[in-house]
């Protein structure tokens, strides 16, 4: 039994020591020096409400779970990154599933999760192209339905809130964001992404190409 308990001990031991020497090491060690674009290289970059579409490169962010979903997330609270640690953000018809006050309460958490000169994407349905869908339709509310309202085939796919160019811009403005300009798939990621950014709608009558 004293056997035993004393070879217990000595492994404690020798184990302290080894990470005493490791530590003393690590002391010594000169702490690395990146460049600049080194580190910006390795900020991160966040996709959320990322559903099926798994975009390379990025942290994929859903409140469903898929088989490429990194984290899983309702209410897209972001406490597991520290602030001004993301380099870009991207949001694909995610805003509009919240309401007009949690919606600003979210950019504004967004940013400062940014880091400097961080960067955010964000498509969003485009009312004014909606009206014209409805218009163009002979006033059928059913061709607009879904685009407005959303999908509503599981709990998180309702709408609650509605822009159009000038009033996202008006919201980001109003949280802290700038040099807000209006961006294009193929130019900022090179492929189509398959999903609701760059997604083509048609009416009755017409092609409408833009929804974002």
């Amino acid at each position: 039994m004293m056997s035993s308990l004393w070879t217990r001990i000595c492994v404690k031991l020798a184990s302290v020591l080894r990470w005493q020497k490791l530590a003393y090491q690590s002391h010594r060690r000169p702490v690395p020096i990146y460049a600049k674009a080194h580190i910006s290289h390795l900020k991160l970059k966040l996709h959320l409400g990322a559903g099926d579409i798994n975009v390379q490169g990025w942290v994929n962010v859903d409140a469903r779970k898929f088989e490429h979903t990194h984290l899983v997330s309702d209410g897209f609270e972001l406490a597991e990154f520290t602030d001004g640690s993301i380099g870009e953000i991207y949001l694909c018809h995610v805003l509009e599933h919240f309401s007009i006050l949690d919606g600003e309460i979210f950019l504004r958490r967004l940013r400062t999760k940014l880091c400097a000169g961080g960067l955010i994407r964000i498509s969003v349905p485009d009312f004014d192209t909606i009206l014209e869908i409805y218009e163009d339709s002979g006033r059928d509310v059913k061709e607009i339905r879904g685009i407005l309202l959303g999908g509503q085939e599981y709990a998180h796919n309702f709408h609650k809130s509605v822009f159009n160019g000038r009033v996202l811009e008006e919201l980001l403005t109003d949280c802290g964001y700038v040099n807000v300009t209006r961006w294009t798939t193929e130019e900022d990621f090179g492929v189509d992404l398959g999903d609701w950014s760059n997604k083509t709608i048609t009416s009755k009558r017409t092609e409408f190409s833009r929804l974002a």
